[in-house]
């Protein structure tokens, strides 16, 4: 009976440990991240790092490597290819009497809304308010210089008084950036093989880095030289045409239910969603219409699409 029972014990806990998911975005309330962490209900623990800030960015693909080694897990799928760990002390008793507490808990929902990938590393709000009673938040302004954030809460105190609290927080935001494997000369359509994928702080880039899929890479070219090591920012880029000047294309045009068809020499390059001008070579009368895929040009002058 014994044996039976310690074999459904095994099963059960092979099952369990079988199938885990882990979210983007861990907690942990000490300077030690552990098991723990993300197993809270594991019988043993094991440190897996030291926090030196206030917050550590994992590989998905590292950190799984990682848990496998020292886990009875066998199938650990992650919910975001980057998986950030949080320092964040415990609370005892919180309420917003702790006025500093409070707006920073209140920031964070707001900042992080948009940016669930970002880290609040630091805040503060000015010292001489820092006694203020918080009633109630009517708005919150702010401004990212870099890793810096400046901003202003709109309150009503305890009073019903309207206040501005100043503040300001440092946040980080990792995420991956494409960075060129050599050097790329000017009008290079972009690939795979040209590129590499490399982990950054994006907030303390004074530009933005390329951010589209994978698969999309080969819409983009070569805006200028571009070295070997250099991120890949989107002013050092440009998609590459749908439609090139002087090739021809279809036009539909509508009007009244009546819909024309006809073919247009192009007059400049355009992708698609551009205003595009061409020329009916026929007729030699200059056009202005959007571009659609096909590719094709558009215009409903008041017409109905049949």
């Amino acid at each position: 009976m014994k044996k039976i029972l310690f074999l459904i014990f095994i099963t059960v806990n092979i099952y369990i440990f079988s199938n885990v998911t882990i979210p983007a975005t861990i907690t942990s309330y000490d300077r030690v991240f552990s098991l723990k962490d993300i197993f809270p209900d594991l019988k043993f623990d094991r440190t897996l790092a030291f926090f030196s800030g206030n917050s550590i960015t994992y590989e998905a693909s590292k950190l799984k490597n990682l848990l496998l080694s020292t886990t009875n897990f066998t199938n650990i799928t992650f919910e975001s290819s980057i998986i950030t760990i949080k320092y964040s002390p415990e609370v005892k008793n919180f309420n917003s009497s702790n006025t500093e507490l409070y707006l920073k808990t209140y920031f964070e929902e707001l900042f992080l809304t948009n940016t669930p990938k970002a880290t609040i590393n630091n805040f503060e709000i000015s010292k001489y308010m820092k006694d203020t009673k918080i009633s109630t938040v009517l708005d919150t302004t702010y401004r990212r210089s870099l890793n810096n954030i400046y901003g202003n809460f709109l309150i009503l105190d305890n009073l019903n008084l309207k206040k501005y609290i100043s503040f300001k927080a440092n946040v980080s935001n990792y995420d991956y950036v494409y960075v060129a494997k050599e050097n790329i000369p000017y009008k290079t359509p972009l690939n795979l093989n040209l590129l590499k994928k490399k982990i950054m702080d994006i907030y303390s880039l004074s530009m933005s880095p390329l951010k589209t899929n994978e698969n999309n890479l080969t819409k983009f070219m070569a805006n200028r030289n571009l070295r070997k090591g250099e991120i890949i920012y989107e002013n050092a880029v440009k998609k590459i045409p749908d439609v090139k000047a002087g090739q021809v294309i279809p036009i539909e045009v509508y009007f009244d239910g009546v819909k024309i068809l006809s073919w247009v020499k192009v007059l400049n390059d355009a992708i698609i969603g551009d205003i595009v001008m061409a020329r009916n070579e026929k007729t030699n009368v200059l056009i202005n219409g959007k571009l659609y895929y096909g590719p094709k040009i558009i215009i409903n002058i008041g017409g109905s699409k049949k």
